[in-house]
Protein backbone atom coordinates (compact mmCIF):
# COMPACT_ATOMS: atom_id res chain seq x y z
CA UNK A 1 0.00 0.00 0.00
CA UNK A 2 1.28 3.57 -0.64
CA UNK A 3 -0.58 6.97 0.77
CA UNK A 4 0.50 10.33 -0.43
CA UNK A 5 -0.60 13.08 1.75
CA UNK A 6 0.35 17.28 1.70
CA UNK A 7 0.27 19.22 4.73
CA UNK A 8 -1.26 22.35 5.05
CA UNK A 9 1.31 25.11 3.83
CA UNK A 10 3.58 22.38 2.62
CA UNK A 11 3.32 21.31 -1.03
CA UNK A 12 5.43 18.47 -0.53
CA UNK A 13 4.44 14.71 -1.05
CA UNK A 14 5.29 12.77 1.73
CA UNK A 15 4.38 8.89 1.22
CA UNK A 16 3.11 6.24 3.58
CA UNK A 17 2.27 2.33 4.16
CA UNK A 18 -0.46 2.79 6.15
CA UNK A 19 -3.39 5.02 7.78
CA UNK A 20 -2.21 4.47 11.20
CA UNK A 21 -0.13 6.61 13.37
CA UNK A 22 0.52 9.52 10.61
CA UNK A 23 1.81 12.60 12.20
CA UNK A 24 -0.16 15.85 12.79
CA UNK A 25 -3.06 14.14 10.76
CA UNK A 26 -5.00 17.12 11.49
CA UNK A 27 -2.69 19.43 9.20
CA UNK A 28 -2.98 16.71 6.46
CA UNK A 29 -4.75 18.94 2.90
CA UNK A 30 -3.95 16.06 0.13
CA UNK A 31 -4.50 12.14 0.90
CA UNK A 32 -3.90 9.74 -2.85
CA UNK A 33 -4.93 6.71 -1.84
CA UNK A 34 -6.05 4.97 -5.16
CA UNK A 35 -4.77 1.84 -6.57
CA UNK A 36 -4.65 0.18 -3.41
CA UNK A 37 -6.97 -2.68 -2.19
CA UNK A 38 -8.73 -0.81 0.54
CA UNK A 39 -12.13 -2.12 1.44
CA UNK A 40 -12.45 0.91 4.44
CA UNK A 41 -11.39 4.32 5.22
CA UNK A 42 -10.16 5.69 8.12
CA UNK A 43 -11.61 9.25 9.78
CA UNK A 44 -10.69 11.89 7.64
CA UNK A 45 -8.98 14.85 9.20
CA UNK A 46 -11.11 18.22 9.20
CA UNK A 47 -8.40 19.98 7.11
CA UNK A 48 -8.95 17.62 4.22
CA UNK A 49 -9.45 19.48 0.77
CA UNK A 50 -8.05 16.94 -1.86
CA UNK A 51 -9.14 13.01 -1.92
CA UNK A 52 -8.20 10.30 -4.06
CA UNK A 53 -9.66 6.72 -3.34
CA UNK A 54 -10.55 5.53 -6.79
CA UNK A 55 -9.52 1.99 -7.86
CA UNK A 56 -10.21 0.74 -3.98
CA UNK A 57 -13.01 -1.48 -3.17
CA UNK A 58 -14.48 1.04 -0.82
CA UNK A 59 -18.38 -0.05 0.10
CA UNK A 60 -18.95 3.26 2.36
CA UNK A 61 -17.21 6.48 2.52
CA UNK A 62 -16.66 7.93 5.95
CA UNK A 63 -18.43 11.45 6.72
CA UNK A 64 -16.35 14.21 4.70
CA UNK A 65 -14.72 17.03 6.13
CA UNK A 66 -16.53 20.37 5.58
CA UNK A 67 -13.12 21.73 4.19
CA UNK A 68 -13.45 19.07 1.06
CA UNK A 69 -13.01 20.75 -2.19
CA UNK A 70 -12.18 17.97 -4.75
CA UNK A 71 -13.17 13.87 -4.60
CA UNK A 72 -12.34 11.03 -6.70
CA UNK A 73 -13.90 7.83 -5.68
CA UNK A 74 -14.64 6.46 -9.21
CA UNK A 75 -13.96 2.39 -9.46
CA UNK A 76 -14.81 1.15 -6.14
CA UNK A 77 -18.38 -0.52 -4.83
CA UNK A 78 -20.21 2.42 -3.19
CA UNK A 79 -23.91 2.35 -3.59
CA UNK A 80 -24.02 5.56 -1.56
CA UNK A 81 -22.43 8.37 -0.72
CA UNK A 82 -22.07 10.40 2.30
CA UNK A 83 -23.35 14.02 2.66
CA UNK A 84 -21.18 16.04 0.21
CA UNK A 85 -20.04 19.38 2.08
CA UNK A 86 -21.20 22.83 0.82
CA UNK A 87 -17.11 23.59 -0.02
CA UNK A 88 -16.91 20.49 -3.06
CA UNK A 89 -15.98 21.63 -6.44
CA UNK A 90 -15.44 18.28 -8.28
CA UNK A 91 -16.83 15.26 -7.43
CA UNK A 92 -16.45 12.00 -9.33
CA UNK A 93 -17.90 8.90 -8.62
CA UNK A 94 -17.98 6.97 -11.49
CA UNK A 95 -17.80 3.05 -11.80
CA UNK A 96 -20.17 2.22 -8.84
CA UNK A 97 -23.07 0.76 -7.66
CA UNK A 98 -24.42 4.33 -7.17
CA UNK A 99 -28.28 4.51 -7.77
CA UNK A 100 -29.08 7.94 -6.45
CA UNK A 101 -26.74 11.20 -5.29
CA UNK A 102 -27.13 12.92 -2.69
CA UNK A 103 -27.93 16.69 -2.73
CA UNK A 104 -25.37 18.42 -4.69
CA UNK A 105 -23.52 21.48 -3.19
CA UNK A 106 -24.27 24.83 -4.63
CA UNK A 107 -19.97 24.68 -5.03
CA UNK A 108 -20.02 22.12 -7.39
CA UNK A 109 -18.25 23.17 -10.89
CA UNK A 110 -17.56 19.96 -11.85
CA UNK A 111 -19.16 15.98 -11.80
CA UNK A 112 -18.86 13.05 -13.30
CA UNK A 113 -21.44 10.14 -12.20
CA UNK A 114 -21.30 7.48 -15.32
CA UNK A 115 -21.01 4.00 -15.03
CA UNK A 116 -23.57 3.50 -12.20
CA UNK A 117 -27.03 2.52 -11.59
CA UNK A 118 -28.38 6.25 -11.76
CA UNK A 119 -32.49 6.36 -12.97
CA UNK A 120 -32.65 10.03 -11.88
CA UNK A 121 -30.42 12.92 -10.81
CA UNK A 122 -30.52 15.46 -8.15
CA UNK A 123 -30.91 19.16 -9.11
CA UNK A 124 -28.10 20.60 -10.68
CA UNK A 125 -26.67 23.35 -9.25
CA UNK A 126 -26.10 26.95 -11.01
CA UNK A 127 -22.36 26.57 -10.58
CA UNK A 128 -22.01 23.67 -12.78
CA UNK A 129 -19.72 23.15 -15.69
CA UNK A 130 -19.34 20.00 -16.72
CA UNK A 131 -21.57 16.98 -16.00
CA UNK A 132 -20.88 13.33 -17.48
CA UNK A 133 -23.79 10.83 -16.73
CA UNK A 134 -23.21 8.46 -19.41
CA UNK A 135 -24.30 5.23 -18.99
CA UNK A 136 -26.87 4.81 -16.75
CA UNK A 137 -30.68 4.22 -16.28
CA UNK A 138 -31.67 7.68 -17.09
CA UNK A 139 -34.79 8.17 -18.94
CA UNK A 140 -34.84 12.05 -18.10
CA UNK A 141 -32.32 14.92 -17.13
CA UNK A 142 -33.24 17.86 -14.56
CA UNK A 143 -32.89 21.45 -16.13
CA UNK A 144 -29.63 21.92 -16.77
CA UNK A 145 -27.94 25.36 -15.47
CA UNK A 146 -27.12 28.26 -17.26
CA UNK A 147 -23.41 27.97 -16.78
CA UNK A 148 -23.33 24.30 -18.07
CA UNK A 149 -20.16 23.81 -20.83
CA UNK A 150 -20.15 20.40 -21.19
CA UNK A 151 -23.42 17.64 -21.26
CA UNK A 152 -22.08 13.79 -21.52
CA UNK A 153 -25.34 11.59 -21.69
CA UNK A 154 -25.02 9.04 -23.82
CA UNK A 155 -25.61 5.41 -23.00
CA UNK A 156 -29.24 6.24 -21.67
CA UNK A 157 -33.13 5.46 -22.03
CA UNK A 158 -33.39 9.43 -22.66
CA UNK A 159 -36.23 10.04 -25.22
CA UNK A 160 -36.27 13.88 -24.77
CA UNK A 161 -33.60 16.13 -23.51
CA UNK A 162 -34.10 19.71 -20.93
CA UNK A 163 -33.81 22.99 -23.09
CA UNK A 164 -30.01 23.58 -23.55
CA UNK A 165 -27.94 26.13 -21.67
CA UNK A 166 -26.43 29.20 -24.26
CA UNK A 167 -22.87 28.37 -22.56
CA UNK A 168 -22.98 24.34 -23.70
CA UNK A 169 -20.37 24.00 -26.40
CA UNK A 170 -20.19 19.78 -25.96
CA UNK A 171 -23.18 18.05 -26.36
CA UNK A 172 -22.69 13.66 -26.11
CA UNK A 173 -26.03 12.31 -26.26
CA UNK A 174 -25.65 9.30 -28.26
CA UNK A 175 -27.05 6.11 -27.25
CA UNK A 176 -30.23 6.88 -26.33
CA UNK A 177 -34.15 7.01 -27.72
CA UNK A 178 -33.80 10.32 -29.05
CA UNK A 179 -36.62 11.32 -31.77
CA UNK A 180 -35.83 14.95 -31.45
CA UNK A 181 -33.33 17.23 -30.48
CA UNK A 182 -33.74 20.33 -28.59
CA UNK A 183 -33.11 24.20 -30.18
CA UNK A 184 -29.07 24.30 -30.37
CA UNK A 185 -27.49 27.56 -29.18
CA UNK A 186 -25.23 29.49 -30.51
CA UNK A 187 -22.29 28.05 -28.54
CA UNK A 188 -21.63 24.50 -29.60
CA UNK A 189 -18.66 23.15 -30.99
CA UNK A 190 -19.30 19.40 -30.82
CA UNK A 191 -22.15 17.44 -31.11
CA UNK A 192 -22.03 13.88 -31.14
CA UNK A 193 -26.04 12.47 -31.40
CA UNK A 194 -25.51 9.22 -33.24
CA UNK A 195 -27.47 5.52 -32.50
CA UNK A 196 -30.60 7.51 -31.93
CA UNK A 197 -34.38 7.89 -33.45
CA UNK A 198 -33.73 11.35 -34.63
CA UNK A 199 -35.34 11.85 -38.00
CA UNK A 200 -34.30 15.30 -38.50
CA UNK A 201 -31.78 18.30 -36.59
CA UNK A 202 -32.05 21.33 -35.39
CA UNK A 203 -30.58 24.33 -37.49
CA UNK A 204 -27.20 24.52 -36.86
CA UNK A 205 -25.04 26.94 -35.05
CA UNK A 206 -22.31 28.71 -36.88
CA UNK A 207 -19.69 27.70 -34.15
CA UNK A 208 -20.23 23.92 -34.70
CA UNK A 209 -17.04 22.17 -35.49
CA UNK A 210 -18.08 18.23 -34.76
CA UNK A 211 -21.16 16.33 -36.18
CA UNK A 212 -21.72 12.77 -35.52
CA UNK A 213 -25.00 11.83 -36.59
CA UNK A 214 -24.73 8.74 -37.83
CA UNK A 215 -27.34 5.51 -37.17
CA UNK A 216 -30.76 7.95 -36.76
CA UNK A 217 -33.77 7.80 -39.53
CA UNK A 218 -32.59 11.51 -41.06
CA UNK A 219 -33.95 11.65 -44.52
CA UNK A 220 -32.32 15.16 -44.64
CA UNK A 221 -29.69 17.53 -42.89
CA UNK A 222 -30.36 20.74 -42.34
CA UNK A 223 -27.76 23.26 -43.42
CA UNK A 224 -24.57 22.71 -42.73
CA UNK A 225 -22.32 25.25 -41.30
CA UNK A 226 -18.99 26.58 -43.27
CA UNK A 227 -17.01 25.80 -39.56
CA UNK A 228 -17.82 22.25 -39.74
CA UNK A 229 -14.42 20.25 -39.43
CA UNK A 230 -15.52 16.51 -38.92
CA UNK A 231 -18.97 15.10 -40.03
CA UNK A 232 -20.29 11.44 -40.34
CA UNK A 233 -23.89 10.84 -41.19
CA UNK A 234 -23.52 7.07 -42.88
CA UNK A 235 -26.78 4.69 -41.97
CA UNK A 236 -29.90 7.11 -42.13
CA UNK A 237 -32.69 6.22 -44.47
CA UNK A 238 -31.47 8.80 -46.88
CA UNK A 239 -28.93 12.01 -46.72
CA UNK A 240 -29.08 14.03 -50.22
CA UNK A 241 -25.91 14.35 -51.38
CA UNK A 242 -23.99 17.47 -49.87
CA UNK A 243 -22.91 20.04 -51.88
CA UNK A 244 -18.52 20.08 -52.89
CA UNK A 245 -17.68 23.25 -51.27
CA UNK A 246 -18.10 21.12 -47.77
CA UNK A 247 -15.28 18.96 -48.53
CA UNK A 248 -13.15 21.61 -49.05
CA UNK A 249 -13.86 22.78 -44.69
CA UNK A 250 -14.22 19.21 -43.49
CA UNK A 251 -12.92 15.74 -42.57
CA UNK A 252 -16.25 14.43 -44.38
CA UNK A 253 -16.96 10.33 -42.72
CA UNK A 254 -19.70 8.95 -45.18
Amino acid sequence: MIIAIIYQNDNKEYYLNSFDKIPNYDNVVYINCHNNQLSVLSELPNSLQVLYCSNNQLSVLPELPNSLQVLYCSNNQLSVLPELPNSLKELYCEGNKLSVLPKLPNSLKELRCGGNQLSVLPKLPNSLLKLYCWENQLSVLPDLPNSLKELWCDYNQLSILPKLPNSLQTLYCSYNQLSVLPKLPNSPKELWCNNNQLSILPELPNSLQTLYCFNNQLSVLSELPNSLKEFSCYCNKFIKKLKRKYLNTMIYLI
